[in-house]
């Protein structure tokens, strides 16, 4: 059930998926988790021998890598650098703290907050987001947020092959280390269930071609990095203007505008696709807006580049929105933090 928790969909882009989980916003049938801006994204599990093994994102590729050891990290031509002892002591770490289930399929992802302490003993900056909390004890070391679990049912008769389980509670399987500062995503919002009101009556478009999809959805990141102005139809013209443009031969220039024939003849049948999608992002905002009120004991912050390194209050990443079937959904503040994070007036974690 549900597939690997490695990238989420927009909210807004639900548009082209199956209409499953917006139904059920529209019914109150989902739960919530908060999304933080850690990097980079880590897994965690034991086998049956009880070797303990930690990995990125690459573990669902086809050559997936898990590390056992400090040189398991030296072996992996790919393995940066910079991460090699940070993730060498953090697998250190959990492999002794660890108590969850004593079988190997079972595995948790979350994402690194710090992996030296906090700056200043208050202060974590692993991305675009710097947080800053009085919560974190003084010896910690490693600090984890945890957001899911999965069961890998890959030889198990009758089942999926991957049951997972967003909004996880995955920190109480380990046992308390002072090295150690971990919390659930969802620890500060779980008791909260927003107001859902009312998302007016939008189309769906998962009937659309990829390459339709596609191009909507790179239109809408330009507008988010302020890289067009124009409208739809002028990027997608000045879009398809440059594939042309990159090819000699008249054949394959003539291909290449086929390819973009059915886009405009799509846009063209289905003139509400715009209006519907600002629909979607108003109701997201309505949304976050009441998560975004909520208290919190680690304040998000954005570090300017203005040669003293200023900060200015934020709200979190976002949210994401699932439910009991392996969907979901982020929710996300594009026009603000998405902005952010491609921004290059803030400062950001990795690059300082």
């Amino acid at each position: 059930m549900g597939k690997a928790n490695t990238h989420m969909e927009h909210f807004e882009d639900l548009l082209f998926e199956s209409s499953e989980l917006l139904t059920r916003v529209m019914h109150g049938e989902v739960k919530f988790t908060r999304k933080w801006d850690g990097a980079p994204s880590i897994f965690f599990g034991v086998d049956d021998n009880g070797d303990a093994w930690i990995a990125r994102k690459g573990l669902f590729n086809k050559d997936a890598k898990k590390y056992y050891k400090r040189s398991d990290f030296d072996a992996d031509p790919k393995f940066p650098e910079e991460l090699k002892t940070p993730l060498w002591n953090t697998l250190v770490y959990l492999s002794r703290s660890w108590a969850g289930p004593e079988y190997d399929n079972y595995f948790v992802q979350g994402d690194l907050m710090f992996t030296d302490g906090p700056d200043k003993g208050h202060f974590f900056h692993p991305n675009t987001i710097q947080y800053f909390t009085h919560k974190i004890p003084k010896k910690a070391k490693v600090g984890i947020v945890w957001h899911t679990r999965y069961v890998d049912n890959t030889n198990v008769p009758g089942e999926s092959d991957l049951w997972i389980e967003y909004g996880s509670s995955v920190k109480e399987h380990f046992k308390h280390m002072d090295e150690l500062w971990m919390i659930n995503a969802h620890d500060e919002i779980e008791d909260f269930t927003p107001n859902f009101g009312h998302l007016a009556a939008v189309g769906n478009y998962s009937h659309l071609s990829e390459k339709t999809k596609s191009l909507f959805k790179m239109y809408q990141n330009a507008l988010i990095k302020g890289n067009t102005d124009g409208s739809l139809m002028d990027f997608i013209f000045d879009n398809m203007a440059k594939a042309v443009d990159a090819v000699k031969m008249d054949k394959t220039k003539t291909k290449k505008m086929l390819e973009y024939k059915i886009v405009f003849e799509e846009l063209t049948a289905n003139p509400n696709l715009e209006s519907d999608y600002l629909k979607m992002q108003t109701y997201k905002i309505f949304l976050l807006k009441q998560f975004d009120r909520l208290p919190t004991d680690y304040a998000p912050k954005l570090v300017m580049k203005d040669g003293v390194n200023r900060t200015i209050d934020t709200d979190h990443e976002g949210y994401a929105v699932f439910d009991d079937y392996g969907n979901a959904a982020k929710l996300v503040d594009r026009k603000q933090f998405s902005k952010a994070n491609f921004s290059d007036e803030y400062v950001k974690g990795w690059s300082k």
